[in-house]
């Protein structure tokens, strides 16, 4: 069980990595890294976040912050939107390249789940299923600042 799921999380890692590939020239793939893929997540999921949020969450300094929104904007992955109300405040969104990114990885992911539910026959089966990925998704969760299993 364990080659086949490590095959099937490394396949799936490939096809994520094909759609970044496809959304990126050559000199952005070298440039982008792992942790510049999270900060798009992160981004995402604080919906038009200020620079304070964002090192809120991400636990580190606002001048970290504006590095790595200024590489992203230079990317053309997030844009900087300067408030109305307080000009010194700038808030962060993706662009349209920045969720096509993150939108073909969801495509993998209801690809995973939309296949899940063909080969199950039953609900029931259905339903173990989901209580497995959700009980690893929670034991995940809790061991998130762990470095060893």
């Amino acid at each position: 069980m364990e080659e086949d799921f490590a095959k099937l999380v490394n396949l799936l890692w490939e096809k994520c990595i094909s759609n970044l590939n496809n959304n990126l020239e050559e000199d952005e793939q070298s440039n982008f890294s792992n942790n510049d893929y999270y900060y798009l997540l992160i981004i995402r999921s604080l919906e038009k976040p200020n620079f304070s949020m964002i090192a809120e969450r991400l636990h580190i300094t606002k001048p970290a912050v504006t590095a790595l929104v200024n590489k992203l904007s230079a990317m053309g992955m997030v844009k900087k939107i300067q408030s109305e109300t307080d000009r010194r405040v700038y808030y962060v969104q993706l662009s349209p390249k920045g969720n096509k990114i993150l939108d073909g990885d969801n495509d993998v992911y209801r690809w995973v789940s939309r296949t899940i539910r063909d080969i199950c026959k039953d609900e029931d089966t259905m339903c173990i299923i989901q209580s497995v990925i959700s009980t690893l998704v929670g034991r995940l969760e809790e061991q998130k600042n762990d470095f060893l299993f």
